[in-house]
């Protein structure tokens, strides 16, 4: 597993825009522009159920999803036993998180339009899931890119759940992306569905909207919108400092990628609560600091001078896919690191914890201290 360590300092800076976090009801508005005739993408938000009131590019924002049981206020969910789950490629029991079709006070995204009514032909659709005649239009899942802990396994689906409990399935990419992977709605109408997500991680998923012209019966179908979903505490910073094709490119929004320049990678940045785009290494304030590098220094310890290291830890109840390891060393050579020494832990809030690690060993030797940060691949629900 790669573990991150930085021991040295240095000081620059730069500055990068991130993502804003939208959370409530939001929807996903396709309109087709008839001067242009081309199709418009933006995220409505911040009103009722049905006025969002405020507008964002897509580009711009993001959709995230807290990484704890939905019993507790969270939006993971366990894979249904039920077969006829079986779309979302999550295996029984496994965790899924959904941002869900019914209002939880949280995340709720859905898609709608304002178009006049009459702008598209009336056609009967044999879809077997929509099977009837109406102005459609078609909202067709062009592509899912994701990053985050197993790109191997990672799926979306989206659904909905009727009253009987049996899902619709529109789109799932656990048998490919093809053309049954789409949505259909009508002018002027608003609708809520299940967004599901097998792994933690950053999706952007394009969807591309289309529809026939009533006065040509006209084939409009142009511009592929991508949206992003922040799964998780990580992809969720990574979204507030990152937006749009940033947040998945390798020089910039990736947990390795340092777009700073100051040779801390994006995973120690989120570890120590430091800004990856602003460069600056300095470390902590002992005994107050909220943010910065490890310190690394001699104090009396029951009249003797050991060496301590202190840091700022996020706390694991918050899921945040990395691990911490303090150790210490009287050679800087690969392997003769340890953890020892005795821990101090003082909470700053939900989120984070300031740790301090005192040697076990006297400081009349030769000795070094660093704080290791691995990304933790598996995390046991």
């Amino acid at each position: 597993m790669k573990k991150l360590v930085f021991p040295c300092l240095l000081l620059a800076c730069a500055n990068a825009p991130g993502a804003e976090l939208i959370t409530g009801h939001v929807d996903i508005r396709f309109n087709y522009v008839p001067a242009t005739n081309i199709w418009s993408c933006h995220l409505q938000y911040g009103g009722g159920y049905d006025d969002p009131d405020t507008e964002a590019d897509p580009e711009t924002v993001a959709l995230p999803a807290r990484d704890a049981p939905f019993s507790v206020a969270g939006d993971r969910y366990p894979q249904p036993s039920n077969p006829a789950y079986a779309f979302t490629g999550a295996p029984a029991g496994a965790p899924l998180w959904i941002l869900p079709q019914t209002d939880r006070n949280y995340t709720w995204p859905g898609f709608d339009n304002a178009q006049s009514v009459g702008t598209f032909l009336s056609y009967y659709n044999s879809d077997p899931r929509v099977d009837a005649t109406a102005r459609w239009i078609k909202i067709q899942l062009v592509s899912v890119e994701y990053s985050g802990e197993a790109p191997s396994t990672s799926q979306f689906s989206l659904w909905t759940t009727g009253s009987g409990g049996a899902p619709t399935v529109w789109m799932a990419t656990s048998d490919g992306i093809d053309s049954k992977d789409c949505f259909f709605t009508t002018e002027n109408t608003h609708s809520h569905l299940n967004f599901g997500f097998t792994k933690l991680g950053v999706y952007r998923i394009a969807f591309r909207p289309s529809a026939y012209l009533a006065s040509s019966e006209t084939l409009v179908e142009n511009g592929d919108h991508a949206i992003t979903f922040a799964i998780g505490t990580l992809a969720t910073w990574r979204a507030t400092h990152f937006s749009g094709a940033d947040i998945l490119d390798e020089a910039a929004g990736t947990p390795f990628a340092d777009p700073d320049g100051d040779g801390l990678a994006n995973l120690l940045e989120y570890a120590f609560n430091t800004d990856p785009n602003v460069s600056s290494t300095a470390p902590i304030v002992a005994g107050t600091g909220t943010a910065g590098l490890p310190l690394v220094r001699v104090e009396k310890v029951g009249g003797q001078d050991r060496l301590t290291v202190e840091f700022v830890r996020r706390k694991s109840s918050t899921n945040p896919q990395i691990t911490y390891t303090p150790e210490f060393s009287s050679t800087l050579a690969d392997g003769a690191w340890q953890e020892v020494g005795t821990t101090t832990i003082t909470s700053m809030g939900d989120t984070w914890e300031r740790v301090k690690v005192t040697d076990s060993s006297a400081a009349g030797t030769r000795r070094f201290a660093r704080v290791g940060v691995s990304p933790q691949s598996t995390i046991p629900y």
